[in-house]
């Protein structure tokens, strides 16, 4: 798995527990819609530290909250 892909699977766990839609991520995190669809269809190779700011902001986490996920522990992740 790619890091681009833990990252998608992570924001879209979060979308259903703070029961957010893609588009209130959008506006909160004053990300473009275009980038937001190339995260969701992981069309980058990795993502910017900028962006996990972003998004841990959007849900009120700090980014160690936003990162603290198994997912993230992972040592197959490809970076």
């Amino acid at each position: 798995m790619n890091i681009n892909k833990a990252f998608a699977i992570r924001t879209s766990n979060l979308l259903v527990k703070y029961k957010m839609s893609k588009y209130r991520l959008e506006k909160l995190s004053g990300m473009s819609h275009s980038a937001m669809i190339h995260i969701f269809n992981e069309d980058y190779n990795d993502i910017k530290l900028s962006t996990v700011i972003r998004f841990a902001r959007a849900f009120k986490m700090t980014v160690p909250e936003f990162l603290n996920d198994p997912i993230f522990e992972n040592l197959d992740i490809e970076i």
